[in-house]
């Protein structure tokens, strides 16, 4: 059982590649889980009282020109964090860590912009800004060609899979203005997409993708829905993991969001069937929400072995932390998460060693 800590290249930089390592070692940490890729956020690194931005779809490595088709990343890190990351690369190698690739993948904004006819788009027929739809075949071997060449250059363990499902309604960093915020059923499904390529898709099923959007509309068919989004995924998982095991490196993707969601974003079973193993967010959850929480995505596992993974938060103290941690631990977690050692404040730290020593 491995527990991991989340963070940046940038925090390499802030605190120096070995130091940081040395750091979630001696947290209890046996895996540091880096972003190579991420989303747009405005990040507080408080351990060093600083901001930091990271643009759509930022890339902490110079893609190989050559293991791209149609589409490749398009933002492109500076010089100064493509060399912390390598530089975390090689540390967590001399600290005795694994070396996890933390990859969004779907979720880039410039790509989306340079090549509008693969975005996934909204139940009303919009399309999105941020989203490529796992439905079109350019997009799975991006997904495919993205993984090849993270492994490649850096050689990872795992390869954490952020965004490889269809996209949802409302992810974090989309700030949407709902005077009447869409609820339940009605939010998991506003984001079902019904492009060009998701009818192909559908109709290759035996779906008539006409009923199942107006299905969708009206609140229903969910049942169709999540069979036809698993099917779609199962692809991009399978392109992947076989672009990461080519390279003796594992692929876990991660799923957040509430079941339901997750499910309608193709989360499950047959999807999952090629990786190695799936991680479920749990966030800032306790107690009998966070049971409930992990339980409900664990089904959507099927037989992968599942990491949780658990946010720190100024409410959850040390004790309560490992508390949380035993109880997904007795619920079925082989691995554990914590998020996100970049972030975390200085006084935190005494409770993520806490979280990390509750593992047995």
């Amino acid at each position: 059982m491995t527990v991991q800590v989340f963070c940046y290249p940038e925090d390499a930089l802030l605190t120096g590649a070995g130091p940081l390592c040395e750091l979630a070692a001696g947290l209890g940490a046996g895996a540091i889980a880096v972003a190579v890729r991420y989303h747009p956020a405005r990040r507080w690194f408080a351990r060093h009282g600083v901001v930091r931005h990271s643009p759509a779809g930022i890339t902490y490595l110079r893609p190989s020109a050559e293991r791209y088709g149609r589409l490749r990343p398009l933002e492109i890190a500076g010089d100064a964090e493509i060399a912390a990351l390598r530089d975390l690369r090689e540390e967590a190698r001399r600290h005795g860590l694994a070396f996890h690739a933390w990859t969004v993948m779907l979720h880039d904004d410039p790509v989306v912009a340079a090549f509008p006819d693969l975005a996934a788009r909204a139940l009303d027929d919009t399309p999105t800004i941020h989203a490529l739809c796992p439905s079109h075949p350019d997009v799975v071997e991006y997904a495919a060609a993205l993984v090849s060449d993270v492994c490649e250059q850096l050689g990872p363990d795992v390869v954490e899979l952020e965004s490889a499902l269809y996209a949802a309604w409302d992810p974090s960093y989309v700030v949407s203005l709902e005077l009447a915020p869409l609820t339940g059923a009605a939010r998991a499904l506003a984001g079902q997409c019904f492009c060009a390529a998701c009818i192909r898709h559908i109709e290759s099923l035996g779906h008539d993708p006409a009923r199942l959007r107006d299905l969708a509309r009206a609140g229903e068919g969910v049942v169709a829905l999540r069979s036809v989004r698993a099917a779609g995924v199962r692809p991009v998982i399978e392109a992947t993991a076989a672009a990461a095991h080519e390279h003796g490196t594992a692929v876990r993707p991660l799923v957040f969001d509430d079941p339901l969601m997750a499910a309608l974003q193709g989360a499950g079973p047959d999807a999952f069937g090629a990786a190695d193993a799936v991680g479920l967010g749990c966030g800032v959850l306790a107690g009998d929400a966070l049971t409930e929480r992990f339980g409900g995505l664990a089904a959507l596992a099927g037989d992968r072995p599942l990491l949780a993974s658990l946010n720190w938060s100024p409410a959850r103290t040390g004790e309560e932390f490992a508390a949380d941690v035993r109880a997904v631990i007795e619920a079925g977690a082989s691995d554990i998460a914590l998020y996100n050692l970049s972030l975390v404040p200085e006084t935190a730290l005494p409770d993520l060693a806490a979280a990390a020593h509750a593992v047995p």
